[in-house]
């Protein structure tokens, strides 16, 4: 007897790593097959050192829809995952999701559609988030705003993620990184063009256990190696301490001297150059929040900001009086006065919203 969808031939090949997730990944799974476009494969690559239910789970549903493709492999990672699954996929296109992420139905219907006018090569969009944190999560749009944001974190999310099966054959994941889907991202920026979709495409669960918040030190190692050589990529004509100025902004430490503010403030406007709203808009906030690491530099730190922020031409970030107050008390990242002023401001915020 035949399972439901096995003739079908897919386009695309959805790939989805699986490891310890019998709480979420049959929800996840029926999010895929339930899309309104049709023509695909779902590629369920099942780690078998699972402890919990989903080896059993993946069986149960791949016997009964044919368009489940279960690969069980021996305990890995979630890239190595990644990178059998893209193997043995039949589809000319790959989509990535996670296995605790629901998408939305019309996700792969509207990307396909959107890759197929536009002429992008790497296709993402925007997440909402649901469970222990809500909230909605915009990416930016064109190529440049995307390899600017990339800078400083990830502008391409994974698990939205829709391109060509010969592109994610030719450039597998390091199996060695833990943040390999970054360090992928800033090796592919120079060779392939990358877009993101303003519809959201994903609900992606938030909880304790998601891959991204349990190795956090070692995602910020990985992204901080990386960054060096995709800076001078960028921008071959950068010197070293235009590196080193940048790298203080990604790091979110103060600068010692206004000298160096007033460079990094030039450097976020240079990267805030696109026609991208929500990048100018994220470039004006790192601008404040380096002005308030920067606040023991006094007065001189505030007009500064003031003189600057005007030129990202974007709405004024919020509780611009705190860098104000900082600016005057010089306070300084780390110190007792200035731990002492953040309970004071929060104890006033709590009464202004009460």
């Amino acid at each position: 007897m035949k399972r439901s969808g096995e003739d079908v031939h897919p386009l695309i090949s959805v790939v989805l790593p699986v490891y310890n997730r019998e709480r979420y990944v049959e929800a996840t799974i029926q999010s895929i097959l339930d899309q309104t476009y049709s023509p695909l494969e779902l590629i369920a690559v099942v780690d078998e050192g699972s402890t919990d239910r989903s080896v059993s789970i993946v069986r149960d549903i791949a016997a009964r829809d044919g368009r489940v493709r279960p690969l069980f492999l021996p305990h890995g990672n979630q890239w190595r995952a990644r990178n059998e699954g893209v193997a043995r996929a039949r589809g000319d296109y790959i989509a990535h999701m996670d296995d605790d992420d629901l998408a939305l139905p019309e996700r792969l219907a509207l990307q396909w559609s959107w890759l197929n006018r536009t002429g992008v090569d790497i296709l993402g969009g925007s997440i909402q988030n649901f469970g222990s944190q809500g909230g909605l999560i915009w990416f930016p749009e064109t190529h440049q705003a995307i390899c600017h944001e990339l800078l400083f974190r990830i502008s391409l999310f994974l698990p939205t993620v829709l391109l060509r099966a010969d592109i994610a054959r030719a450039n597998p994941y390091d199996e060695s990184l833990v943040y390999s889907d970054y360090v992928w991202l800033t090796q592919l920026a120079h060779r392939y063009r990358f877009g993101n979709m303003p519809q959201i495409l994903l609900r992606c669960r938030t909880h304790e256990s998601q891959l991204h918040v349990v190795p956090g030190a070692a995602f910020q190692r990985d992204e901080r190696r990386a960054q060096p050589g995709y800076f001078q990529s960028l921008f071959p004509e950068a010197t070293a301490d235009d590196l080193r100025i940048v790298s203080l902004l990604t790091e979110k430490k103060p600068f010692a001297s206004l000298a160096d503010l007033r460079r990094a403030g030039d450097w976020l406007l240079r990267l805030a150059g696109t026609p991208d709203d929500f990048l100018r808009q994220r470039m004006a906030d790192r601008w404040q929040y380096a002005c308030q690491q920067s606040a023991g530099l006094g007065w001189a730190c505030y007009r500064l900001y003031r003189q600057t922020a005007a030129a990202f031409d974007v709405a004024s970030p919020s509780r611009a009086w705190k860098l104000k107050a900082s600016c005057i008390l010089r306070l300084k990242p780390g110190s007792r006065r200035n731990a002492w002023c953040r309970k004071a401001w929060h104890t006033l915020r709590r009464h202004e919203t009460a």
